[in-house]
């Protein structure tokens, strides 16, 4: 009798035993399934709660941790999903279900969505290490180093990324940038160009290659590119900006002056970027010599900041002009009338001309000569006379030129006469040479002189 009762508990223990190993391998894994599915179709509260009861009984069940993970993410409870991707990667059971790459690509742009950068960049570093065939992570690693401003950093990352996928336009657009910042322009250029072939529409590329080919001197080209980019409305204004000092290079004034006033149409009221588009707009009227226009826009640019590039130098060095027709009508004269008033200034200093050389419209020179003493054999001696119609200021580069060239023109005496003001070196080297400065009030007394 004992011997059937010992008999029958074995058996019972074996069926228990088999009835555990049943519900192991076939129940519970059609249970976590059907969770899994769960998760899936948005089932996620209902979800929850039955992977935490599995989670109680065996907190080292990797996979009802990470469909956990999933669950939490589709109710954007993004801490506590954070919380179980981590604790999947602790427990560190991959499998078909499990896998590592995709728990780390998932946190990564977690970690990017909350601005966590430094978390973001250490699980990217991983997967190049883990997963170092996918593009995707070299080119976000570039992308964290880059927008933080450490393009050394960047570089290589994104240089990795376009080995291993030449069809990444964005990578082969933010190597180009790194180029172009390091003025390294035919590089620039090249990895924009591979952009735009990867993406036709990539319109910042081709932005950024004009920018590139104005560097280059390629200014026709430049202006194309600016022309497809100006198609994109978030740049079409930079874009006007740029073609227009491309025709500004090219001293093609007028067709600059209709870029910048397109672009006013459209710059936002007290921008930078309608700030720069006057300058640049008075800098081609300046050219024209049309300076009502001009001092018109650097008066609009004050206004609103006033010490913005040189406009205050601007406006000071054509204060006569506002206050004294004498300087507008000096100013304005076209060519001819430029040189007639300036043979005539040096005509009404006592000199008389022996040569002229137009240099361009704003700058005339003269080598005169006048009579030392009052007897007739006084020795005559030639005089070197620069006028020029500028806002630059003069350097001592110009008078060191001048200087040098005194000598072949038999000249004693060198004068300078400018509307624009004198750099201080400039005058510290004209303190020691036959060289005589002449400044706007001085220029006034003269075309007064003449009746001008």
């Amino acid at each position: 009798m004992l011997i059937t009762y010992l008999f029958l508990f074995v058996i019972l223990v074996l069926i228990v035993v088999f009835a555990i190993y049943m519900l192991s391998a076939y129940v519970f894994p059609r249970k976590i399934s059907e969770i899994a599915k769960m998760v899936e179709s948005g089932q996620t509260k209902l979800a929850i709660r039955k992977l935490q009861e599995i989670i109680n009984k065996d907190d080292r069940n990797s996979y009802a941790h990470y469909l956990l993970a999933e669950a939490y993410l589709k109710e954007n409870n993004i801490q506590y999903a954070i919380l179980e991707y981590r604790q999947v990667l602790k427990l560190a059971k991959f499998d078909d279900k499990v896998n590592e790459v995709s728990i780390r690509s998932k946190l990564a742009k977690i970690y990017l969505d909350r601005k966590s950068i430094d978390d973001a960049r250490k699980e990217y570093l991983i997967l190049t290490k883990i997963d170092p065939v996918n593009f995707e992570h070299y080119y976000e690693l570039g992308l964290i180093y880059f927008n933080a401003d450490q393009s050394e950093k960047a570089a290589p990352y994104f240089k990795k990324a376009v080995a291993l996928n030449n069809n990444s336009a964005m990578a082969f657009y933010y190597l180009g940038q790194i180029y172009y910042r390091m003025n390294l322009y035919q590089d620039a250029k090249q990895m924009f160009v591979d952009a735009i072939k990867v993406e036709q529409q990539n319109y910042r590329a081709h932005y950024f290659l004009g920018l590139v080919l104005r560097q280059l001197g390629d200014y026709e080209w430049a202006i194309k590119e600016f022309e497809t980019a100006q198609k994109d409305d978030d740049i079409k204004i930079k874009c006007f900006l740029a073609k227009g000092t491309c025709f500004i290079e090219k001293e093609l004034y007028p067709k600059a002056v209709i870029e910048f006033e397109r672009g006013l149409k459209f710059a936002k009221r007290g921008s930078d970027t309608e700030l720069n588009l006057r300058y640049f707009l008075a800098e081609a009227q300046e050219k024209m010599r049309d300076l009502h226009s001009a001092i018109f826009n650097w008066e609009k640019i004050f206004e609103v900041n006033k010490g913005f590039r040189d406009v205050q130098d601007k406006l000071r060095s054509y204060a006569e002009f506002r206050q004294d027709d004498r300087i507008k009508d000096f100013m304005i004269a076209g060519l001819a009338q430029f040189e007639h008033l300036s043979r005539k200034i040096v005509e009404s200093m006592g000199l008389t001309i022996l040569e002229i050389d137009i240099i361009s419209d704003t700058d005339i020179e003269f080598v005169a000569t006048e009579t030392e003493g009052k007897w007739r054999n006084t020795r005559k001696t030639n005089r070197i006379i620069r006028v020029l119609r500028t806002t630059d200021s003069i350097s001592d580069k110009l008078l060191r030129s001048i200087h040098e060239s005194m000598k072949p023109k038999n000249a004693t005496r060198a004068i300078i006469i400018s509307t624009g003001e004198y750099t201080q070196t400039a005058i510290e080297f004209s303190n020691t040479r036959p060289i005589e400065l002449m400044s706007n009030s001085d220029l006034i007394k003269l075309l007064k002189s003449i009746g001008a």
